[in-house]
């Protein structure tokens, strides 16, 4: 976070790291059992020894596997010596860790319990305290998501190459955070227990290759492929279209002839001085007869729309009766039931019918207030609603000898229309067949005029007349794709020269490197196949005596290139403990005073070590252990026989 607490910009380097690392006793603490600040560029832990004490034991290894813990690694979730003793601890069985991590400028805070899986969280608002009470939304899953995206989406390639196996976060987690238990025996050995690749063999340098942008997907080959068989396919095809119009100028000949069931030696034109029969003459013949089909269906269909209006003006007089009729009917029905409400609204028809007065009769397309029946009915119902409130009070007999009697009124008026609705369903019929039959002529006639003009078009391609269209796109494709394959050829190029600057750069890292440290004067990285065991080399005095700084050396020079935006490397390196006996201090000094010189704030670089460090690096201390006291020990205890392990 910058001064203000607002996030850092997504292109801010390390683009992991982190800030602070807190131990729990539960999570009901009110106060860490350990807190350990870290900071961008170099941070040491250091145990150095005491007395009768090699300055082992105290925590060094169970810190950077919580560490690794806190960054979701997840081979802590399936059993450690660690997390064993932790668990089998009264008094730390219950613990978690916690840290604030930044992940491309985004700060998270995670918590972990190492007993309950199913209780991991993480937030980018709440401190450990709201997350261990459970106050706070839990963003675990976003957190992992996170890492992946920044460190996983981001790569050129995702598949590792030969097995297909995805990249996960943990493969790269792995690399930068060596497991103190291989010993630094092998570059490329990580963990103890491996790192689950389904090819061990040559998963590790291809990640790394890919991680250092070295290695990039097919696409471009791909591309290229794809581009020059796209050239040799338009090629094939333009000489095809050259030979192709007369064979397609017989057979568009042969098509129109069975369209217009004629012979298929039917010439196309007229033949000489005297009419014989020809192609283009019966079809005018065709098209005339289509166009007279639809003029007549026309003529039809304007017969029948003034035959549907008449039956309608007879009709709309009719409906409006059986409409008022079936008012009446209801009204009635409520009077009997005795349902006032239903009465009520019923009567209201007339105040209704009196608003409508403006709007068109549907019988004669003239205004309701000049048609005859609405005023009618109007009058009736303006009667009626005088009579209903009286009527109420008749006895049941008299409503229901009325109810027949409207009901008689309303059959009759409903068998009267019959007939009409019955000629209208007829109507709809007959108009529905010419739509059919117009359709069908309309097709028929554009079909036939599509096959006379595909008929004169190829003959004009076949007498050399005009060019064809499609080999004129043809070609403009074929330019295209021939500009494409040489753009792709650039590309690859461009690739293949990008990935030699990258490799170059790594071995110039290494070189920094090498003359940094005394008594190195080159340093060299080299991921061919005959060095694939061993990618980073130093001298003069190559040997076996230098492996473990080699892989240190190696690995820091490439934390160091991170700062590169063709680098996709997290900017986080955590080395448990190098085994400084394999080395002078001078050199291990040296090798950390470089990076703290030259990857300033840019990276994150922790070291755990059991040697004091010289005056230069003091101010690197980031956390001081101890086995001067139960104090001094990370967990401010022993945990058995997991302790006399720990380094």
């Amino acid at each position: 976070m910058n001064a203000v607490g607002m996030p850092e910009p997504f292109s801010t380097k390390p683009r992991l790291w982190v800030e602070t690392l807190w131990l729990l006793e539960s999570l009901t603490a009110d106060e860490p059992l350990r807190e350990i600040p870290l900071h961008r560029g170099l941070n040491l832990i250091v145990s150095p020894p005491g007395k009768g004490s090699s300055g082992h034991g105290v925590g060094k290894t169970a810190f950077c596997q919580l560490l690794r813990f806190a960054l979701d690694d997840p081979l802590w979730s399936e059993g450690s010596a660690l997390r064993d003793e932790l668990l089998q601890s009264e008094d730390l069985k219950e613990g978690a860790v916690a840290a604030r991590v930044h992940i491309g400028g985004e700060v998270w805070t995670v918590l972990k319990p190492w007993r309950h899986q199913k209780m991991y969280r993480a937030s980018r608002h709440a401190d450990w305290r709201q997350l261990a009470a459970g106050n706070a939304e839990n963003e675990y899953h976003a957190y992992q998501n996170a890492l992946r995206q920044h460190f996983v989406e981001t790569l050129p390639v995702q598949e590792l190459p030969g097995s297909g196996q995805p990249i996960e976060w943990h493969h790269i987690l792995a690399w930068c955070s060596r497991d103190q238990n291989a010993r630094y025996q092998h570059y490329f050995q990580w963990r103890a227990e491996g790192v689950r690749f389904s090819l061990p063999a040559k998963s590790p340098l291809a990640l790394i290759q890919i991680v250092l942008g070295m290695l990039h997907d097919a696409t471009t080959l791909r591309d290229l492929d794809s581009a020059a068989k796209a050239v040799e396919t338009h090629k094939a095809r333009l000489e095809q279209l050259r030979e192709e119009p007369t064979r397609l100028l017989n057979h568009v000949r042969r098509q129109l002839a069975n369209r217009l069931e004629a012979p298929i030696n039917t010439p196309f034109r007229q033949e000489g001085l005297i009419e014989h029969p020809n192609l283009i003459g019966i079809a005018r013949q065709r098209h005339e007869a289509y166009q007279q089909e639809l003029r007549s269906i026309e003529e039809e269909r304007k017969a029948l729309v003034h035959e549907r209006q008449s039956l309608l003006e007879k009709r709309a007089p009719l409906k409006g009766n059986l409409d008022v009729i079936a008012n009446e009917i209801a009204q009635v029905e409520a009077l009997i039931a005795g349902d006032i409400e239903r009465l009520e609204a019923l009567q209201n028809e007339a105040a209704s019918l009196q608003k409508n007065l403006s709007k068109h009769c549907d019988a004669g397309n003239r205004l309701l207030k000049e048609c005859h029946y609405v005023t009618q009915r109007i009058e009736l119902v303006q009667i009626d609603r005088k009579q209903r409130t009286l009527s109420y009070q008749q006895n049941k007999e008299s409503l229901e000898r009325s109810l027949v009697a409207l009901r008689r009124r309303r059959n009759g008026l409903i068998d009267e229309m019959a007939p009409l609705d019955k000629a209208l369903a007829a109507i709809d019929g007959r108009s529905a067949d010419m739509d059919q039959r117009y359709a069908q002529a309309m097709v028929a006639d554009q079909l036939l005029t599509e096959a006379i003009e595909s008929y004169e078009y190829y003959e004009s391609l076949a007498s050399g007349k005009s060019q064809s269209t499609e080999m004129d796109a043809l070609q403009r494709k074929l330019d295209e794709h021939r500009r494409r394959c040489n753009q792709l050829k650039l590309q690859l190029e461009q690739q293949r020269q990008m990935v030699a600057g990258r490799r170059q750069a790594i071995s110039d890292a290494m070189m920094a490197v090498a003359r940094s440290l005394p008594s190195f004067t080159w340093g060299v990285f080299n991921d061919q196949e005959e060095h694939r065991n061993h990618p980073f080399r130093m001298g003069p005095r190559h040997s076996t005596t230098y492996k473990v700084l080699e892989i240190l050396a190696g690995d820091v020079a490439c934390l160091l290139d991170s700062t590169q935006e063709q680098s996709f490397h997290p900017g986080f390196l955590l080395h448990d403990s190098p085994r400084e006996a394999e080395m002078s201090e001078d050199i291990l000094w040296a090798l950390l005073e470089h990076v703290a010189k030259k990857g300033g704030d840019s990276l994150q670089y922790i070291v755990t070590t059991s040697t004091e460090p010289p005056e230069s690096l003091q101010i690197y201390e980031r956390h001081r252990l101890s086995t001067e006291s139960v104090d001094g020990l990370l967990f401010r205890k022993r945990l058995g026989a997991e302790q006399a392990t720990m380094a």
